[in-house]
């Protein structure tokens, strides 16, 4: 088993293990269309919980590098990274005085998914975005749980849209848009309320519906960024802190 890895420098504990299977499969150890053993084993491998596991492999897929099968497990891709993933990789790293263009950048990913899943969601999807927007709901607001079933909503979401590189764009910029998202959690268009509407148009079968929807909460985002660029101690905390915050 390898040694647990902690947090360093600030990179969350997920993203250390993403780093560490990447350099496995690149290394050759985990070979190109080979299963990778399972969750609870690559659990106690790394020394973290499952949770922490399935971010990784989730972070993994966003970079092309494995690909998830229904009823059958994970599998490496015969191919790497596409080259055109990589400078929205580093657009995740941008400081906050580029904050507001991230947020249109992922305004812009979170439409066009949302317009495809209202035109391309069946029965099946349709009831695990339902599900989805439950964890939202049972979600205490204003919280880190409350952020984190607004994401895991998106993600099923970009999933129902049925185009991998929309879906894989947005698992890149799952952290930006995480941050994004917090923006907005004493927002009276929160994350719940805009989750609902997105929801409706799903079911409306109403792309139009679906793409203002995320439009005005992408607006909404924004604007938040500007009030807080006007709040005392925001040029201090834009030194100490690259976040969207």
């Amino acid at each position: 088993m390898m040694a647990a890895v902690g947090g360093v420098n600030g990179q969350k504990l997920y993203a250390r293990i993403a780093g560490q299977m990447r350099a496995l499969i690149e290394g050759g150890q985990f070979q190109p269309g080979s299963k990778l053993p399972p969750l609870a084993e690559l659990a106690e491998q790394f020394g973290c919980s499952r949770a922490t596991v399935r971010e990784a492999l989730g972070a993994l897929r966003g970079q092309g590098l494995i690909e998830f099968r229904h009823g059958d497990g994970t599998y490496v891709r015969s191919v790497s990274v596409d080259v055109w993933m990589e400078p929205l990789e580093a657009a995740v790293l941008l400081s906050v005085g580029q904050a507001k263009q991230l947020v249109e950048l992922e305004t812009a990913i979170l439409a066009g998914i949302a317009g495809l899943a209202a035109e391309r969601a069946g029965e099946a999807g349709t009831s695990r975005l339902s599900q989805a927007l439950f964890a939202v709901e049972c979600a205490w607001p204003a919280t880190e749980e409350a952020v984190v079933s607004g994401l895991s909503f998106y993600l099923v979401l970009a999933e129902l849209a049925g185009n991998p590189l929309l879906e894989n764009t947005l698992r890149v910029l799952q952290e930006a848009l995480r941050s994004s998202i917090r923006l907005l959690a004493d927002h009276p268009l929160s994350g719940l309320e805009a989750c609902k509407r997105v929801m409706d148009a799903v079911q409306m079968r109403d792309p139009r519906r679906a793409r203002e929807v995320i439009n005005e909460y992408g607006k909404s985002m924004a604007a938040q960024i500007e009030i807080n660029r006007r709040a005392p101690g925001w040029r201090q905390a834009e030194t100490d802190a690259p976040d969207l915050l």
